[in-house]
């Protein structure tokens, strides 16, 4: 009984030292601080994300939005909807391909982004603060390298480059 107890730890401890394993835990884990932060606003870290991303590019179609945020389109189409519901973006018809939406954040969206600006820094110093500041640098630049190195192989790479690709921070 107990080799089979000890090969099942071995087993459990080979499962929480994968890469994706671990991965998948800190993204829960820093999801979970975001929405204690966030608490009462409403926002999904996706939401933020992609309203962050529209107050940088001033306006964007919804192909835009995923490729710079790094979903799928599908995805894309509900956060924009729940967006748009909760009147931080507008859409309107392009003026050259009248089947293309424009978004842009409206107003609300500016204010929104005002008011989770805080909360969301402190979500992001508490998911650093497990680490020194030399050992948060170096473990936001080994995140980097990992998302540089295998970014094509999603199904939603991540693309803010004009020429397609993303820029390396090696």
């Amino acid at each position: 009984m107990t080799s089979d107890h000890g090969s099942a730890e071995k087993s459990l401890d080979e499962l929480y030292r994968r890469p994706g394993f671990l991965l998948r835990r800190a993204h829960q884990i820093s999801v979970a601080l975001f929405l204690e932060e966030t608490a009462g606003l409403g926002l999904t870290t996706t939401q933020y994300g992609t309203m962050v991303v529209l107050r940088a590019r001033g306006s964007l179609d919804q192909v835009g939005i995923a490729t710079l945020v790094g979903i799928d389109r599908s995805t894309t189409a509900l956060v924009v909807s729940k967006l748009e519901e909760a009147g931080y973006i507008e859409r309107r018809d392009d003026d050259v391909d009248k089947r293309r939406k424009i978004i842009t954040l409206s107003l609300a969206g500016h204010a929104m982004l005002e008011r989770v600006a805080e909360p969301a820094k402190h979500a992001r110093a508490r998911a650093l603060d497990a680490f020194s500041a030399k050992d948060a640098a170096k473990f936001l630049n080994l995140l980097e390298r990992f998302v540089d190195r295998f970014n094509e192989h999603t199904r939603a790479p991540i693309r803010p480059e004009t020429n397609g690709k993303r820029a390396s921070r090696k």
